[in-house]
């Protein structure tokens, strides 16, 4: 008798009022998100970011004397990012070195190794930061790729 079910779970609802809207709630996919620059960030945003290194203590937020950036070694740029199966943001890969593109190596540096930092004279505009030596950089490894059957 199909024409009982709806009236089951009509009874079902109003014996024990919101026990389903409220479940149904809580199980929901989707997320309230208000982004601010430097504290989330969008993937579209993070790729194409460039990275500068520095061997100075680096700490996420910090404010920096105007100019400090350009006086870092800038690395390269995000190319892609590394997500893990739990939705956490493991590291970016960075292209570094090359001219216009050719002899470009892939390098991942993990997430919570970079760090967001600005400048005094532009608060507005974060800069990701990573405490490193040129000589680090040319040791690191790179991303090796492996192909999907």
């Amino acid at each position: 008798m199909p024409f009982l079910r709806p009236a089951l779970t009509a009874s079902l609802l109003l014996a024990a009022p919101g026990l389903a809207l409220a479940d149904a709630h809580a199980s929901s996919p989707f997320a309230e998100s208000t982004l601010e620059y430097g504290e989330s960030y969008m993937a579209t945003t993070l790729i194409g970011t460039r990275i500068h290194a520095t061997e100075a203590e680096l700490t996420p937020g910090m404010s920096l004397p105007a100019g400090t950036v350009a006086e870092w070694d800038d690395i390269g740029e995000i190319g892609d990012l590394i997500i893990g199966t739990d939705g956490s943001l493991e590291a970016v890969v960075v292209d570094v070195g090359g001219f216009l593109g050719l002899g470009e190596r892939e390098v991942a540096i993990s997430w919570d190794m970079l760090r967001p930092v600005y400048e005094e004279d532009n608060i507005q505009e974060y800069f990701l930061g990573v405490n490193a030596t040129e000589e680090m950089m040319r040791n690191a490894p790179q991303v090796t790729r492996v192909p999907t059957e």
